[in-house]
């Protein structure tokens, strides 16, 4: 297998906690896959600037890495995805970059703070400032630079994210002034629409992709999503969509936009899969139909506890004969997911106690209660 990645030759990425990666998922799945906390790369204030980071030791040995074709522990995550035939971030850089050994830095992705004002199920403290003020939580370091981007210009793509982007100090006016980028990509959790700076900043690239992210609709949604109102989703979701129907870019995305395949360009919902959504799948992607809006299904991976696929065979198989799929592609997806794994008796253990955790913490609707039910029967 091929494990080259030009990720190490183009991309940065800055964490909640100022730690320093050349991707999102670099060091994310680690060893045989039981410890899954992010790895630290490059540690918080060693370097002032990401592009002085780019050029640093560690970006230096992990390209000669590459080079040698070493098959790398910190590239489990994508290694995982290609094994089960989803395409991979790997595939995704390389598939829109020459394989060369030059390094120039064209891509960045950058998290300035983890200022949130949702606490989702498969967030963590590190990455949502609402559950750091949760019982029995963690609070992680603060960066020392929120933002790294001096000497940086004429970026291929751009990424932000959180926490949410807009309610960040560090992406207030200023941050948008003056620059630019071909491709800009960001998740948002919704609930702010962004300010003209923002827009006008968006203008000046080549295409865009703004994710919703929506991990299911009613009450599971804002179960699974603590913070979510259906309500204000739906009034900002509308804006959104009005602004990129008068806007140069296509709402549903350009097809022959060529720097990030899948060639994802547009407006899009981001629904994460997980235990407590599984059987709100339908109704999330019937609700997309009715409001005209794609969207695109994923995997829980991190936290690995709520993975499905670690889910007992007897769940799995009651979940494909019992639930009602609403085309093909959910069904061939669910599928895809389930086969992806084998049960794991300590995962569904840590499952089974993260929802005792979350009882303590809200009400779950008996919907979301419906695997950790059947788990209980069987451990």
């Amino acid at each position: 297998m091929s494990t080259f990645c030009m990720s190490p030759f183009v991309r940065m990425t800055q964490w909640w906690n100022g730690n320093l990666n050349t991707c999102t998922h670099y060091g994310e799945i680690s060893g045989d896959g039981t410890d899954i906390e992010k790895q630290v790369f490059i540690p918080d204030g060693k370097y002032k600037t990401l592009a002085e980071a780019f050029e640093g030791e560690e970006m230096q040995d992990l390209r000669q890495k590459m080079i040698d074709g070493e098959y790398l522990d910190g590239c489990r995550y994508c290694y995982h995805l290609e094994s089960i035939g989803l395409m991979s971030l790997r595939e995704s850089i390389n598939s829109c970059h020459n394989e060369t050994h030059e390094a120039k830095l064209k891509e960045i992705e950058i998290y300035p703070s983890n200022k949130c004002n949702f606490r989702c199920t498969i967030c963590n403290s590190s990455a949502s400032s609402m559950w750091e003020n949760e019982p029995l939580q963690i609070k992680d370091n603060k960066p020392t630079n929120t933002y790294m981007l001096d000497d940086l210009t004429d970026l291929d793509l751009m990424t932000i994210s959180g926490g949410e982007p807009f309610i960040m100090p560090e992406y207030d006016g200023d941050f948008f002034k003056g620059r630019s980028a071909k491709m800009f990509t960001m998740a948002t959790n919704n609930s702010v629409f962004p300010k003209s700076e923002f827009f006008d900043f968006i203008e000046r690239s080549e295409d865009v992709l703004i994710y919703l992210s929506l991990d299911g609709v009613g009450e599971v949604g804002e179960f699974c999503r603590k913070g979510l109102k259906m309500g204000r989703f739906e009034r900002n979701m509308k804006k959104w969509q009005t602004w990129f129907d008068q806007s140069k870019f296509e709402r549903n995305g350009n097809p022959n936009y060529k720097l990030r395949p899948p060639y994802l360009t547009g407006l899009r919902i981001m629904f994460v899969m997980q235990p407590y959504n599984v059987f709100n799948v339908y109704d999330s992607m019937k609700w997309a139909d009715e409001h005209d809006i794609i969207l695109d299904l994923r995997n829980c991976y991190s936290p690995e506890k709520l993975n499905v696929a670690y889910l007992p065979n007897t769940i799995k198989n009651d979940i494909i004969q019992t639930m009602p799929f609403y085309n093909d592609t959910h069904r061939e997806f669910v599928e895809k997911i389930f086969n992806s794994g084998t049960y794991d008796k300590n995962r569904i253990e840590e499952f089974i106690e993260y929802t005792k955790y979350l009882m303590g913490l809200d009400e779950i609707p008996e919907e979301s209660l419906r695997i950790y039910k059947q788990c209980m029967d069987i451990i």
